[in-house]
């Protein structure tokens, strides 16, 4: 709830449509995700960053563009959006949650030697206090597709899988 709370403040009431919060980047984001919607690619010199020379896309940065650009696609199928803003909007919000599913995961297997129910009472306290973290707020917030929403889940399903394999009984599996 705290996270999309700012989604009607997000309205341009100029022109009626959607805009993301102020933050530099994800525009740079949002610019590189319509791009990709519309031409199925990333350009390889984006002019409009270090004119006049321009910026090689191949170098860093493409996977948030990308993850922005097939969520909206994937929205798109169930006509859940009508624009690319807003699936960046609500991209970092739906991150956060496989994210926090992630983590839960993560928090539960660190514990894997207690009772279950024991283990799952400690999950649970660990993911509300994540959830609420003040820090990871600003990041993952509705309308600042930044890095990080994406990045906290690549980070916690790594975790948890080298947890699962370090204490796994059995070498195939």
């Amino acid at each position: 709830y705290i996270r999309i709370k700012n989604i009607p403040r997000l309205k341009d009431i100029a022109t009626g449509t959607w805009t993301l919060g102020p933050d530099l980047d994800p525009f740079l984001f949002l610019r590189w995700a319509k791009y990709i919607v519309e031409n199925g690619d990333l350009m390889l010199l984006d002019t409009m960053r270090y004119v006049p020379l321009g910026y090689t896309t191949a170098g860093e940065m493409k996977l948030l563009a990308y993850m922005i650009a097939w969520f909206h696609q994937i929205l798109s199928i169930f006509s859940l959006t009508d624009s690319v803003t807003y699936s960046a909007i609500i991209f970092p919000v739906f991150m956060f949650g496989l994210t926090t599913l992630a983590f839960f995961l993560f928090a539960r297997k660190i514990f894997y030697k207690e009772d279950k129910i024991i283990r799952n009472i400690i999950a649970l306290i660990a993911t509300f206090l994540f959830v609420l973290i003040p820090s990871l707020l600003p990041r993952t917030i509705a309308g600042i597709p930044e890095k990080e929403s994406a990045a906290l889940f690549f980070m916690f399903l790594a975790f948890y899988f080298f947890i699962e394999a370090f204490t796994c009984q059995k070498i195939r599996r």
